[in-house]
């Protein structure tokens, strides 16, 4: 998989005084391109949309970037090589190193030993102390901000940092950082320091020793309230770890470690567990992540384009390798202001074989927008219903029209909306789970979980919802107790529910169902590989994904398979593979993520129909309708949506989006300028 995509009709070919080669990627700011020097380095280049480059006050602020940017020299961090924010286009140059993100090398290739975690975050302790010692905090630092090459890693993007003695780049009210990474202080009195990075690097450190998050997954609402309320989950971190990164993710930002000590220390450990503390090979990192950074390092560069008449110098046309163009690099970090959506039309195809032209993404036609209240955030589409939660606020918005239908403020300064089903809607804070009529808000019971924020599910005036080991039925109107069932093992917040049947998956290879009037369980199947997305139900089948990339069909009756299915070769090697997505079921056919690869097969007998793959790991199934696939992949330079013909798979247009947005019923919600757009999702 090459790291650029090819240039488009309509894409610059000269910026500044660097030739543009290819397209690294695209996010709400502008599109993100490779470019070359007339003296052969290669740089990352991000040219901002002109819609955003009018605006007065966006261009200020894009200045005040950039000169803050300038001030972080570090030798893990990108450094800032030109830039004309002033200019037309306004763009932004900065270093280009041909890596992988520790994302995508966490996800692909699992857990690290402890002896290259210990040398990671040695360098991230230093690459911070280089930024704050430019007086700015980072705000956003997560895996994805984190590009690795064989000469240690690079933090990117500081275009959502705050200088330290500056007023904020942010609108008011806008909470920026990542889910599972952001800092507690951040999300209850949006305020951030050095030791708001600590705590993330404390959280990046968890993810790369274990594969997890301290703070789990779902909802990235539900993410947030554990990282304020609740401990971490420091479940198989090595020991020599476990000291300094339970001090990193502390909730008083007082007594978190100093960025100066961390990096003594986390040097000192990564020392006495066998590192050099050299960066000078690529032998600090697992091997699988070292061959994949020297195939990316050593990918012939595109050919340089043809000169055309405006161009002010020429190129030739050799394929250059990177190694040749320049090696050591620092990191492709590119500055990106704030968490803002656009809409951005063109994209590559797939990188599967097929030659995809790709089209412009349709005229969009506006259905209403809804002013947000300060700190108020989309949270879910549920029936018709668009859910907003705040710090203390829950509001319920009708998706047609975009009329509030009712707003109600909690008893606490942070709460979460949590689900809604079956006329039911649900919110929590650190201590109750709260039950509402979806149509009034009206309040019909609460029941005390301790902040473990459960997804409560709802079908046929009941209520079920799990922790730990334990199934729960409750009456809907009321909230009294039906039954309580108690299995042997944790399970899993994946689980689907029918008017009869709960299905339920563990941290194994196990898939049960079991009575929704009972709790007692009709059958268990066995996938063979541990069971790594939600159930889906329709047509007398449960479909689900395994983390070796297989797509199960099982008899909802019996229980027995009726079929699995992946394709053959490459796709997925069940040593790499980064587990299943949720599928979603459409007339007759079953699409399914796995791996970064968007596939479909035939429902009935599980044939293989297509596969297509966008360049990204992470990537996320939204959408069926109207004959397009539509899925978000959450790439280095922000969040893509693709839409694909569903009987083809052909590639058909994408979009840069910002860091809050969804799509439900052939609709598309985001959040920008302090509102909240709805937008047809097809044209």
């Amino acid at each position: 998989m090459g790291a650029f995509a090819p240039l488009q009709a309509g894409d610059p070919r000269q910026v500044g005084r660097y030739r543009i080669v290819g397209r690294l990627g695209r996010g709400g700011m502008g599109v993100v391109y490779l470019g070359l020097s007339s003296s052969g380095r290669a740089v990352a280049v991000k040219v901002v949309r002109a819609v955003l480059a009018d605006d007065p006050g966006f261009r200020q602020r894009f200045v005040r970037e950039v000169e803050a940017a300038r001030k972080v020299t570090g030798v893990f961090t990108a450094a800032v090589v030109d830039a004309e924010p002033e200019g037309r286009p306004a763009w932004l140059a900065t270093t280009y190193v041909p890596g992988v993100s520790l994302e995508s090398a966490v996800s692909g290739y699992g857990a690290w030993p402890a002896r290259s975690v210990m040398a990671l975050g040695a360098a991230l302790a230093e690459a911070l102390d280089a930024v704050h010692g430019a007086d700015l905090v980072h705000r956003d630092l997560k895996p994805s901000n984190v590009l690795l090459a064989a000469d240690g890693p690079r933090v990117i993007d500081f275009g959502i940092s705050l200088a330290a003695e500056a007023t904020k780049l942010t609108e008011s009210g806008v909470v920026i950082g990542t889910p599972g990474f952001i800092s507690p202080e951040q999300l209850v009195h949006d305020t951030a320091s050095a030791a708001s990075d600590v705590f993330a690097l404390g959280a990046i450190l968890v993810y790369t020793a274990t594969g997890s998050t301290p703070f789990g997954s779902g909802h990235g609402h539900a993410l947030n309230y554990r990282v304020a309320h609740l401990d971490p989950d420091l479940t198989g971190l090595p020991p020599e770890l476990s000291d300094v990164v339970e001090r990193c993710l502390d909730k008083d930002p007082a007594r978190r470690p100093t960025v100066p000590h961390l990096v003594e220390e986390l040097a000192r450990v990564s020392e006495a567990e066998g590192a050099d503390g050299l960066f000078t090979e690529a032998d600090w990192l697992p091997g699988p992540v070292a061959a994949e950074i020297i195939r990316v390092r050593d990918e012939p560069l595109p050919p340089l384009p043809p000169p055309s008449d405006s161009d002010s110098d020429s190129g030739g046309g050799s394929r250059a390798t990177r190694r040749r163009i320049l090696t050591g690099l620092a990191g492709a970090g590119l500055v990106t202001l704030v968490a803002m959506t656009a809409l951005l039309s063109g994209g590559p195809p797939g990188d599967d074989g097929r030659d995809d032209a790709p089209r412009r993404a349709p005229a969009r036609r506006e259905l209403w927008s809804y002013a947000l209240g300060e700190g108020t955030t989309l949270s879910m589409v549920v029936d018709g219903v668009v859910y907003l939660d705040g710090k203390d606020t829950v509001q319920a918005l009708a998706a047609g029209s975009g009329k509030e239908l009712w707003n109600r403020r909690g008893p606490s300064d942070f709460i979460t909306v949590l689900g809604a089903s079956d006329g039911m809607a649900y919110y929590g804070d650190k201590e109750y789970v709260y039950a509402l009529k979806a149509d009034s808000g009206s309040e019909l019971w609460k029941i005390k979980d301790g902040g473990a924020h459960p997804t409560p599910r709802g079908v046929g005036g009941k209520t079920y919802l799990s922790h730990a080991a334990s199934l729960y039925a409750l009456e809907s109107a009321t909230g009294q107790s039906i039954w309580t069932k108690k299995f042997d093992a944790s399970l899993r917040d994946a689980w689907t529910i029918t008017e009869k049947v709960v299905y339920l998956t563990r941290h194994d290879d196990t898939l049960r169902a079991v009575s929704t009037g009972t709790g007692d369980t009709s059958w268990e199947f066995k996938a063979g590989s541990e069971i790594t997305s939600s159930p889906v139900v329709a047509g007398g089948s449960v479909y689900f994904g395994s983390k070796d990339g297989t797509l199960h069909a099982v008899d909802t009756a019996t229980g027995r398979e009726t079929w699995r299915a992946r394709f053959d070769g490459e796709l997925w090697d069940p040593a790499v593979a980064g587990g299943a997505g949720d599928p979603i079921v459409a007339d007759g056919v079953v699409y399914f993520e796995n791996d970064g690869y968007v596939c479909a097969f035939t429902a009935d007998t599980g044939r293989p129909l297509w596969r297509y793959k966008p360049g990204k790991k992470d990537v996320e199934l939204l959408s069926v309708a109207g004959g397009i696939v539509q899925f978000v992949d959450n790439g280095r330079y922000g969040r893509t949506v693709h839409s694909l013909d569903a009987d083809s798979g052909a590639f058909l247009w994408d979009e840069g989006l910002g860091v809050n947005a969804t799509v439900a019923g052939g609709t598309l919600y985001f959040e920008d300028a302090g509102r909240l757009h709805a937008v047809s999702a097809t044209g």
